[in-house]
């Protein structure tokens, strides 16, 4: 019986040489048939063909779409061309301008070139002209120093004329009554290094003041050594002391120089200053001196106002037109009868044998000495202090009794 097998076979089908004129041939007989042909096509079919058409409609605006988006596409390319034409167009510029730069930096090069050697050609002559400069100030500064000197000198002549005439005006007396007078000034202005027309000007105030030519020359000498002494101020307010001080105290022109030491040490030992004892002076000065007249006069008197005066300042700090003002209220209510009388009931005596006042500084020592040993909280104590003072001037009668072993 034989096998089965399998039986591989290729066809190659070829489409009829004719078919263009077979198909032409039934185009032309179908020509002339005029039929109505009916359709019928079932609901379901209906919607098919409509979901077709929807679907064909959506492609069609996708496709309208597609157009306007390759429109704008070679819209934005032709742009991007241009802009890429004005870039490179701006590119050459930019080439152009680098290399007309380069041409002006090699232009700079060559006239900084030119300026270097020009400038260092101004330095040499500089240099030159500085050192000829300086050469020619060596000879001319000392005449320079001379010319002003001189120009100084003789304005400082005419000012120390001027002053001298006002003097002779005001002592009345001429040029030959002031030569001493003259000659001191020149003195102590070349020894002390003391302005002469400074000089000229206190001699002028202490001859205003009443003093004779000869006492202003003694005053002059004491008020001239001032100037080199650390706590005085200046010349013109200490002349003002000094006068306050001689017509208060009646201290001599002799003994101003004494005066004036005492009030330098005072100042350098103590926490005052000159210029608070010279304000103090003129305040209160006058009041002191006539309440210690026929006890302690001069110096001595000025001395004994300057330790009060201390005490007060040194242990307050407060300012010396405060303390002057204070002073003089309780020296004047410590000479009432009333006062007095009070104070010897408690013990303390401000009057001697003859029933005068003891002085100032003698009848602040008792009160020191007597309400000493009396507690302050004592009503007795507050009493004696308001008597002294008043209610106003009680912080200065404290410290004046408590303090006044710095007074001693």
């Amino acid at each position: 019986m034989s096998q089965a097998f399998n039986l591989t076979a290729q066809i190659n089908l070829q489409a009829p040489a004719n078919l263009k004129t077979v198909a032409a041939e039934i185009r032309r007989e179908l020509g002339s048939v005029n039929a109505n042909v009916k359709l019928n096509v079932s609901q379901q079919s209906t919607k098919s063909i409509a979901a077709v058409k929807s679907r064909i409609d959506a492609l069609n605006a996708s496709l309208v779409q597609a157009k306007n988006n390759v429109g704008n596409l070679d819209a934005s390319l032709r742009n991007l061309s241009s802009a890429l034409n004005g870039v490179s167009s701006s590119t050459s510029k930019i080439d152009s301008g680098f290399t007309s730069t380069s041409r002006s930096v090699g232009q700079t090069a060559k006239n900084l070139k030119v300026a270097t050697d020009e400038m260092e050609e101004f330095g040499k002559q500089s240099a030159l002209a500085i050192r000829r400069f300086a050469a020619f100030s060596v000879v001319t500064t000392g005449v320079l120093s001379l010319i002003s000197a001189v120009n100084s000198g003789f304005k400082a002549f005419v000012e120390f004329d001027k002053e001298m005439i006002k003097l002779q005006q005001v002592t009345g007396k001429g040029e030959i009554g002031l030569k001493s007078l003259e000659n001191e000034i020149r003195n102590l202005s070349t020894s002390l290094g003391v302005s002469s027309k400074s000089l000229t000007e206190v001699a002028s105030t202490l001859a205003q003041a009443g003093l004779s030519a000869d006492d202003t020359r003694i005053a002059l000498a004491a008020l001239a050594k001032t100037e080199l002494a650390p706590s005085f101020d200046n010349l013109t307010d200490t002349t003002e002391g000094a006068i306050a001080a001689i017509r208060q105290f009646g201290i001599e022109a002799k003994d101003l120089e004494k005066a004036l030491g005492s009030i330098n040490a005072v100042a350098a030992a103590f926490a005052v200053e000159s210029k608070d004892i010279i304000a103090a002076i003129q305040r209160t000065g006058g009041v002191f001196a006539a309440s210690s007249k026929g006890v302690s006069e001069g110096t001595a008197a000025l001395n004994e106002f300057i330790a009060v005066f201390t005490s007060i300042r040194q242990t307050t700090r407060e300012s010396a037109e405060t303390i002057a003002t204070g002073l003089r209220t309780i020296f004047t209510r410590i000479q009432r009868v009333k006062t007095i009388d009070q104070l010897r009931e408690f013990g303390v005596e401000l009057t001697d044998l003859e029933g005068k006042f003891v002085g100032p500084y003698e009848a602040v020592k008792r009160l020191s000495a007597a309400l000493g040993s009396l507690d302050p909280r004592d009503l007795r104590f507050s009493q004696i202090v308001e008597e002294l003072g008043g209610f106003r001037q009680i912080g200065k009668v404290i410290p004046l009794i408590q303090q006044f072993k710095v007074a001693q």
